[in-house]
């Protein structure tokens, strides 16, 4: 009993050192956002702003950034649209009707997730600038597609997989066809594990820098990362802003997660467990 006392006692520490180290970077943007210029490069430096100011965050509405997250929401919504319409019945194709010949497409598919988005800057930028499509939303659209899509299937064929045959075949003997059975019994079945992999794809989209600072060049099609980017000049670091569009740019993200929170805990678990 002591040593089970123990145990969860050096759980507990160790997940409250991880809260802490985590939370940090957050809670300190946070503070940061709200101190005036002067207080920022105090010394010693001011745990807390006094007063607080949110001369920051004014500054920000009224700048560049409603286009920076018109253009994030745009890009995120679409991409990930698509390739939720694309990655489900793809998924589910691979869970249900795999063949020997399939499983070299879905190889190729996770391969796809092992090679490091760096690496495929170059041939997007090429691919994008041929098709005349360089610093637009359908650019980066187009080039967040593949990277969702891999995802989602990498993520779904295997919750896809767990659904009992039987449950199907009940479907067909009602009369159901594959794309009725995977609309009207496999996705009611599947909410959490597909809402997980939407959140996914949500937040690889929201958080991605590198395309967008190699696709675009102007703010008519820039997304809110490389605005975040863009206080960092040669001469100055505009740290106000900067932390103040950081926590902005946090909300949606926090939002989503906290309403999906169930549906997430749910959907990591779901292919764990047979049946």
């Amino acid at each position: 009993m002591n040593r089970r006392k123990v145990m969860n006692s050096l759980i507990f520490l160790l997940l409250a050192i991880f809260s802490i180290v985590t939370l940090f970077p957050i809670i300190w943007t946070a503070i940061t956002s709200l101190k005036t210029d002067v207080q920022m490069f105090a010394i010693p430096p001011d745990l807390l702003p006094h007063p607080a100011t949110l001369s920051h965050y004014k500054e920000v509405l009224m700048g560049n950034f409603p286009a920076y997250i018109r253009n994030s929401m745009l890009v995120t919504f679409f991409s990930c649209a698509i390739s939720l319409a694309l990655g489900i019945p793809a998924a589910y194709g691979f869970a249900k009707y795999a063949t020997e010949k399939t499983k070299p497409v879905f190889a190729a598919v996770t391969a796809v997730r092992m090679v490091p988005p760096v690496a495929m800057v170059i041939p997007f930028f090429l691919i994008i600038r041929n098709i005349h499509l360089s610093d637009t939303l359908l650019g980066l659209i187009i080039t967040y597609i593949p990277f969702e899509l891999t995802l989602i299937i990498w993520m779904l064929k295997n919750f896809f997989g767990q659904i009992p045959r039987e449950v199907e075949e009940a479907a067909e003997l009602d009369g159901l066809s594959a794309w009725g059975i995977l609309l009207k019994v496999v996705l009611p079945m599947s909410k959490s594990s597909v809402g997980v992999a939407g959140l996914m794809a949500f937040l690889f989209s929201w958080n991605e820098f590198m395309f967008a600072l190699s696709l675009t060049s102007t703010k008519s099609a820039q997304t809110l990362t490389v605005g975040i980017a863009g206080y960092v000049t040669s001469f100055q670091t505009f740290w106000g802003s900067m932390s103040a569009t950081g926590i902005l740019f946090m909300i949606p993200a926090f939002i989503l997660t906290f309403i999906f929170q169930k549906d997430l805990v749910k959907g990591l678990t779901a292919g764990a467990v047979k049946g």
